[in-house]
């Protein structure tokens, strides 16, 4: 087996930095596919269990970090999660943080294409992301086998982000994309294959074998790629003074105090001179010395833009790429990113806007394998982070935590000689609260109502009733962009009365309200049963009643009893807690 990568740092803060850009991710060594064994550990952990439509969000803090980068960025952990979380402490002291999930709502929150993608790519990415994750959940990198998950978060294995991702902008289109391929897999001799992808071709794709050393694979061989033009890095140059090529490669302990004058390519590999100096370096020594302190030793500069004004994802993209003097400076003329195997999603982008399917665009890359029904695990356990010096959990609806005498949330978890866990602050918050310019003052329920909103960045809207500590979303919810807005929603079945409506705005993460503005809503009653001992009741009874409404009377018993426990629970269904106490009015 080919060594995977250790743990990444998770930055989990919304949308990817240039969202047109795709990372690439797997690892080729195609093993088969076996049951996950049982985990067991000894390391202290607690867990904190979200129910069905609740999340948990956490902020997490890692320690102080010692660079000698110019601008060096301190990370975090920020993201929100469902289903359960698990929080360990290491042999170290720091902490780790495990999703555990089904599989279904752990390939709603992969984050490796552009939402806004058509439907056919985004569900070839999403075929190929759970072949991949059953070929090789089985499969953990030394971290995972330690700490107890089956998959990373980040581009070692694929990237996760939770409900930033199905939660956040256009979220509903890459849900669609899950739930259109249910259970659907790539199979090779009856078991998943290990279907890897990268972001964008050198003009074809590159055998498993010669990439990863791997034993040559049927449905991973060269494929040639006229598809991903679209791509900003199908085509990329980058200049690099000659005296930043100095500079970079004496911090990475590749050369002296001299100048570099030549900057040639051989092949494989880079012939570096300057005065009576010269050095040779493979194609990726040099290109990964380049990229680790270009951007360190130059922010500013590095890396480069594209002619289109997209900021290249890395300094030297590529290994494919060659080399010309311009100046005083080396122009690398190259194309492409990734590590060259298996699918190209920018050319499945480009297949799809031809017109092919989800299931051709599959076979085009993978040897002509086409999808099939695979049954899948009912849970799957994921590595989000490693390294925490401390985890805030804040949850949003109901989480339950398998701890006695656990404080009051918002809980902060702590490591150091013992897992601890207090009552902590609020988390911060990255969204800003949107504003509401127009609204109608009154509404019926079953109507759709529009409402003309202020956003300040792109964000899902939802259109809120406030009850007494509760919130009644107004669906659907609506991605929209900076600026102003049409927001739509329909008014639930609710009992008459005085509510406060609200816009929210959120990216999947954070949540932000607006303020609040009095609607009158022509609501719903159920229909008393007339007696002659037993007074109707009032839709006070409901377990949800407006505001302004009469105190609460007993349900009584009967017809119209029912009727009423009837439509509180239905108005329940419909209900969530809300995340943070309102806004001034």
């Amino acid at each position: 087996m080919r060594p995977r990568p250790l743990l990444f740092l998770c930055l989990a803060l919304g949308l990817a930095t240039g969202a047109n850009l795709v990372a690439a991710v797997g690892n080729g060594h195609g093993l088969p596919f076996r049951p996950p064994k049982a985990i067991a550990s000894e390391l202290p952990r607690v867990r904190f269990v979200a129910t069905p439509g609740s999340s948990i969000l956490l902020h997490g803090t890692y320690p102080k970090v010692s660079s000698s980068c110019v601008a060096p960025i301190q990370p975090i952990l920020h993201a929100r999660y469902p289903g359960t979380i698990e929080i360990g402490m290491d042999t170290d002291g720091k902490l780790f943080v495990i999703g555990v999930l089904t599989f279904e709502d752990y390939l709603k929150g992969i984050a490796e294409v552009p939402r806004t993608w058509p439907l056919a790519a985004l569900e070839a990415q999403v075929v190929a992301a759970r072949s991949y994750a059953l070929a090789n959940l089985a499969y953990p990198d030394p971290t995972g086998s330690r700490l107890g998950y089956q998959l990373c978060a980040t581009d070692a294995c694929q990237v996760y982000r939770g409900l930033g991702v199905s939660d956040g902008p256009y979220g509903d289109r890459w849900v669609k994309a899950v739930d259109a391929t249910t259970s659907q897999v790539l199979l090779y001799n009856g078991r998943p294959a290990d279907t890897v992808y990268f972001s964008t071709s050198k003009g074809t794709t590159v055998g498993n074998d010669k990439v990863f050393g791997s034993a040559p694979l049927p449905y991973l061989r060269p494929v040639k790629e006229h598809d991903d033009g679209a791509s900003p890095l199908s085509h990329w140059s980058v200049t690099l003074p000659f005296a930043d090529v100095a500079r970079f490669l004496r911090a990475a302990g590749h050369w002296g105090s001299g100048s570099v004058t030549s900057v040639t390519q051989s092949g494989g590999n880079v012939v570096v001179k300057g005065g009576a100096a010269s050095t040779t370096l493979t194609v990726t020594d040099f290109r990964s010395s380049l990229n680790a302190w270009a951007h360190c030793l130059d922010p500013a500069r590095y890396p480069t833009f594209t002619a289109s004004g997209v900021r290249l994802p890395q300094t030297v993209p590529s290994k494919w790429f060659s080399t010309s003097k311009v100046g005083a400076a080396v122009v690398l003329t190259g194309r492409g990113w990734g590590h060259g195997v298996g699918m190209v999603q920018w050319g499945a982008y480009g297949k799809a806007l031809r017109g092919l399917s989800y299931q051709d665009i599959l076979a085009a890359y993978y040897g002509g394998l086409r999808p099939v029904e695979y049954p899948e695990l009912s849970e799957i356990r994921i590595g989000i982070a490693a390294g925490l010096t401390s985890v805030t959990v804040q949850p949003t609806g109901e989480v339950s935590v398998d701890r006695t005498n656990v404080p009051p949330e918002p809980w902060l978890v702590i490591g150091g000689k013992k897992l601890r866990i207090r009552h902590g602050t609020a988390p911060p918050s990255f969204i800003t609260a949107g504003r509401i310019v127009t609204a109608p003052s009154k509404m019926r329920s079953g109507q759709t109502v529009t409402v003309s909103a202020s956003v300040p960045e792109l964000s899902v809207a939802h259109l809120v009733l406030q009850t007494p500590g509760m919130d009644l979303e107004m669906q659907p919810g609506t991605t929209v962009q900076a600026g102003t807005a049409d927001v739509t929603g329909t008014v639930p079945d609710i009992p008459s009365g005085t509510y406060r409506l609200q816009l929210e705005l959120t990216n999947g993460i954070d949540i932000a309200g607006s303020r609040t503005r009095k609607v009158r809503v022509a609501g719903v009653s159920p229909s008393p049963t007339p007696s002659p001992t037993t007074p109707s009741p009032s839709r006070s009874a409901l377990a949800l009643a407006p505001t302004g409404s009469s105190p609460a009377a007993p349900i009584a018993i009967g017809a119209a009893g029912l009727a009423a426990v009837a439509l509180a629970l239905f108005i329940l269904r419909r209900t969530r807690r809300r995340p943070a106490p309102p806004l001034p009015r």
